[in-house]
């Protein structure tokens, strides 16, 4: 029967009119100019938009309970708070709002963070345009999205205690907020 209600759909045209469902994404990133660039990256994406933008923490969490997107775009550098207690803060409101850590801090130090604070994947930065847009899809159809090698590093961790067999270097043995003071 579904078969037939496709094949009627298709060969009458109305699959191809059908408008397309765009995803919302909100951008929170205290660099205005990266925001932009991002900005045009998502809206030349047919599927994506861009439903809103943040500098900081508190802005971000108010444009995100109006805008009410379907996937949130966070740097961990913020100015005010930083993007590990806003991924919190996201999640106490909604759990189930995917978001996507985009940022210029080693993954090696922050991905597991921002995957224990509730983040559905992280991304560098310098990575190439095709890859932030495969990581916020992917991000959407309900996937974690890491590096090869981050997702590799967690994998090993996962099923031997510690990557390689190696001891926790220091860096790894801080809190959120230890790491946030040594950064600063």
């Amino acid at each position: 029967m579904a078969e037939t209600i496709e094949s009627t759909a298709t060969s009458t045209g109305q699959s191809a009119c059908a408008p397309v469902k765009k995803s919302r994404v909100f951008l929170v990133d205290d660099h205005t100019m990266f925001r932009e660039g991002l900005r045009q990256l998502i809206e030349r994406d047919a599927g994506l938009t861009v439903c809103g933008d943040a500098a900081d923490s508190t802005e971000a969490m108010r444009g995100i309970r109006e805008s009410k997107p379907d996937v949130v775009l966070v740097d961990i550098s913020l100015s005010g708070a930083n993007g590990i207690d806003l991924i919190k803060s996201i999640k106490a409101e909604d759990e189930d709002l995917p978001v996507l850590v985009v940022s210029m801090h080693d993954e090696s130090l922050y991905a597991e963070r921002a995957l224990r604070a509730g983040a559905m994947g992280y991304v560098m930065k310098h990575e190439p345009a095709k890859t932030m847009k495969a990581a916020i899809h992917k991000v959407l159809g309900g996937d974690m999205y890491l590096s090869e090698k981050m997702a590799s590093k967690v994998i090993a961790k996962f099923m031997r205690g510690q990557p390689d067999g190696r001891p926790a270097s220091p860096m790894e043995t801080l809190s959120d907020r230890e790491l946030e003071v040594f950064r600063l």
